[in-house]
């Protein structure tokens, strides 16, 4: 089954926000993905314009199932129903649940076949630093593993790529700068690893952006490694 990741370079405007998501979705579906998954811009999903995006989406590719990175109250969030029956059963990690280790090892207990991650990088490090763990995730986790990124922010606030699809420790699809649309095929439904490795180590940029937020300082063996 096909399907599409979209990286959205932050607009001026939530409205300017919108009329690029349909773009990427319409192009997606023109190129067969069967599901699109976008990244967290609160400032649409949490506001007005949440129903005139679905709305919109469904009059322009309305084969397409989107998913789309939003926060949950109870973490962690599910798939929808239909990306669940087409792709295998998934969870969706928003902000610092997806760089959480507890959290991650909690997800793994439910045995999802997919993983969305959308973090929101705050830096080029930490973004590079979220493939790192996104590899390793699709070899202890879930076997395909998403992340979905917006582009464009300052430094220190979400928003700084690194929208990747990775299968099974080889990343099929990594986004350059900007916006980017990532597409790849699978064979489905998708299950966690077969033989799945042990849960990987935090990456230490994202542990002193956990402890940042968490109002902790970190101690480190090695502050080269932090940003």
């Amino acid at each position: 089954m096909k399907f599409a990741v979209v990286q959205h370079a932050l607009r001026p405007a939530p409205a300017q926000d919108l009329e690029a998501l349909v773009l990427a979705v319409v192009r997606a579906a023109a190129m067969g993905a069967a599901v699109v998954f976008l990244p967290d811009l609160p400032a649409i999903y949490e506001g007005p314009l949440a129903d005139e995006l679905v709305r919109r989406i469904a009059a322009e590719a309305p084969s397409v199932e989107i998913v789309t990175a939003q926060r949950a109250e109870d973490a962690p969030a599910h798939l929808t129903t239909t990306a669940t029956a087409l792709l295998g059963s998934g969870i969706v990690l928003v902000g610092d649940d997806a760089i959480d280790l507890d959290v991650l090892r909690s997800s793994a207990a439910e045995r999802p076949g997919v993983l969305l991650l959308a973090p929101g990088a705050e830096s080029e490090l930490q973004s590079q630093a979220v493939t790192e763990l996104a590899i390793a995730l699709s070899t202890s986790l879930a076997s395909l593993v998403l992340v979905a990124e917006t582009d464009g922010a300052e430094l220190g606030e979400a928003g700084h790529g690194g929208s990747a699809i990775v299968h099974l420790g080889q990343v099929l699809a990594e986004a350059t700068a900007g916006d980017d649309l990532l597409l790849a095929d699978v064979v489905t439904p998708l299950g966690p690893p077969e033989a799945p490795e042990a849960m990987p180590e935090i990456p230490p940029v994202l542990l002193q952006r956990l402890a940042a937020h968490r109002g902790r300082k970190l101690d480190v063996a090695y502050p080269a490694d932090l940003d």
